[in-house]
């Protein structure tokens, strides 16, 4: 399936048209971004369920696809949305959530190897405290060396969040397979590298107001969840305006209430 290219400013009406989906329902949102939220933090206390989590979350993210489809058409957001994904191409979604896994995986190995014991040092120091002014120049050195090792990492993560961006909602929407999936949505990306600047801004700019919330709560990941709740509707918009030029998706499967 071909993508199209559109222009940049599509970022910031993928935004708002995201919201108004939101708004269609926004109670039923916040439930089900809520209950995510909550298995998320329970199931890390058991490390394989957590891995089990991250594998199904492709499926769980189609499911609310296939919800914005329903509110799209005037029908009720229903918490049976998220078992959509389990009844079309699952296989298939897992691979993606396998992908996923490992590409974080292999990218954090990488930053500790490049900046870990830079980390400790920077660590050590803070846990030690005491009245100094200014940083020593081993401090300053091993920030520099976190720097550059968030940077390489950044680097080599942003191929793979591109090539998983769209291929989700390929996969469940299209029948396509988890690689072709991720070429097409590699290629999407790298089409409409404005458009996604501009959405990407708007996302940082939220989780810069939201971030304060989050350290204060030490839910370090919350910022980006609160933002969910657009964000999820704000992809479907955007899978549309580059796929189906704003057409509606292939209907999928009709939930269960």
């Amino acid at each position: 399936m071909e993508p199209r290219t559109v222009r940049a400013g599509h970022g910031w009406t993928w935004i708002r048209q995201g919201f108004a989906l939101f708004r269609k329902s926004p109670a039923n949102w916040l439930a089900i971004i809520l209950l995510l939220f909550a298995a998320t933090k329970l199931l890390a206390f058991v490390s394989l369920l957590g891995i089990v989590f991250i594998l199904f979350m492709p499926v769980f993210i189609v499911g609310l696809m296939e919800g914005c489809r329903a509110l799209e058409k005037g029908e009720p957001l229903q918490l049976a949305h998220l078992a959509c994904g389990f009844r079309r191409n699952a296989a298939q979604l897992v691979t993606l959530g396998g992908v996923s896994l490992v590409g974080n995986l292999a990218v954090m190995m990488l930053v500790m190897s490049l900046g870990g014991d830079a980390m400790s040092t920077i660590s050590k120091a803070v846990s030690e405290g005491g009245p100094a002014p200014a940083p020593s120049a081993e401090v300053q050195a091993a920030s520099a060396a976190v720097g550059r090792a968030l940077l390489v990492g950044m680097l080599v993560s942003l191929p793979v969040l591109m090539a998983l961006w769209y291929a989700p909602l390929l996969v469940y929407f299209h029948d396509m397979g988890a690689i072709a999936a991720m070429k097409s949505s590699l290629i999407a990306c790298a089409r409409n590298a404005p458009a996604l600047l501009v959405y990407g801004s708007a996302v940082l700019g939220g989780m810069f107001v939201a971030m304060p919330f989050a350290m204060a709560l030490r839910q370090y990941d919350l910022a980006l969840w609160l933002l969910a709740p657009v964000l999820l509707p704000s992809l479907y918009v955007s899978y549309k305006d580059i796929y189906l030029a704003g057409a509606e998706p292939e209907a999928g499967p009709a939930p269960t209430a």
